[in-house]
């Protein structure tokens, strides 16, 4: 029944880019994967190479080197495949005693700790890797913004597995905050001036406007994704944890109307983002404007890679397979 789930439609005003990169990305991330020994079977592989992770790097950062794009299609390959390993699709995913023991090692990485020979199992060494090579990209302020984002990823999937084990999802003003937080979007944005090929001040990126700016693009990213998904949460999914669900949920909503309700947040979350940018946009400097044009092209790649991908698949979905190149 879930793949017949009538999708709304949902607004989305923030261009359709993709880099020249994609297609390499992608056989790239599934080639990276399977070294690390991170798809468990062939079977996983298979559905990693049908999610097409190289193409949302692509359209989220369109005008990347190759080398970056590889190394963020690699990120988001290694927070996909955790998510169904240990989180949303997996039966353990409310043991916080396996959590506790991955994050851990997990942490020991991001902090320098765990040299190559301390870096056990399959997801800490891919883990390694990617912060090595982040290390030879970015600079240290920008590695520090990425770990930070990544300890807030961390501290979310604890959230989620405590209301998994209670077989609830949270209350709709909690998810607003933590939803930012579990879907790892702030991971991949605090490398927008990485992906650029530029670094922002530090004292424009710490700016109140622009993290209030920042949040709401991370909402409209998580909320579309939220609603997408949603099909392939409720056909796959040990317990759905979602806009919809929360919806449903507080407001006793047939699932149909939860997901127009969501899709009318999500809408007005939009207009939200459009004005408070305007505001911010007046008087910013290049490398600002820069970054926000790096947040609509998130806002604007993650939807456009959910209708193409094999991850998210409902029938009726529009045909996204035309893109502009750049």
């Amino acid at each position: 029944m879930a793949g017949r789930l009538p999708v709304p439609a949902i607004r989305c005003p923030f261009g359709n880019r993709i880099s020249p990169h994609a297609d390499a990305a992608d056989l790239h991330s599934v080639r990276w994967a399977v070294r690390w020994g991170l798809p468990d079977g062939e079977a996983e592989a298979e559905r990693l190479a049908a999610t097409r992770v190289g193409r949302l790097a692509a359209r989220t950062a369109p005008e990347a080197s190759p080398e970056v794009v590889e190394l963020l299609a690699d990120w988001q390959t290694w927070l996909f495949l955790f998510d169904d390993r240990y989180c949303d699709e997996s039966p353990h995913g409310a043991d916080l005693t396996r959590l506790t023991r991955a994050v851990t090692a997990f942490t020991l990485v991001l902090d320098g700790a765990a040299g190559p020979a301390g870096r056990d199992g399959p997801f800490t060494r891919a883990l390694g890797d990617l912060m090595d090579r982040l290390a030879g990209l970015a600079t240290g302020q920008q590695v520090s913004r990425f770990v930070s984002a990544v300890r807030g990823y961390f501290l979310a999937q604890f959230w989620e597995a405590d209301h998994r084990a209670e077989g609830a999802p949270a209350g709709l003003a909690e998810y607003r905050h933590m939803r930012r937080h579990s879907g790892a979007v702030p991971t991949c944005m605090a490398l927008i001036d990485l992906a650029g090929g530029y670094e922002l001040p530090g004292g424009d990126y710490c700016r109140a406007d622009v993290r209030a700016v920042t949040d709401i693009a991370v909402n409209v990213t998580c909320w579309a994704n939220d609603i997408l998904s949603y099909p392939k949460e409720a056909a796959r999914s040990v317990a759905v944890h979602s806009l919809p669900a929360v919806l449903a949920r507080e407001h006793g909503l047939p699932v149909t109307q939860a997901l127009r309700a969501a899709a009318a947040m999500h809408d007005a979350e939009v207009d939200r983002y459009l004005a408070a940018e305007a505001r911010v946009r007046r008087g910013a400097g290049p490398g600002l404007r820069r970054y926000l044009d790096g947040l609509r092209a998130w806002m604007g790649g993650n939807y456009h890679w959910s209708l193409e991908t094999g991850r998210y698949v409902f029938p009726g979905e529009p045909d996204a397979d035309e893109a502009e190149a750049v």
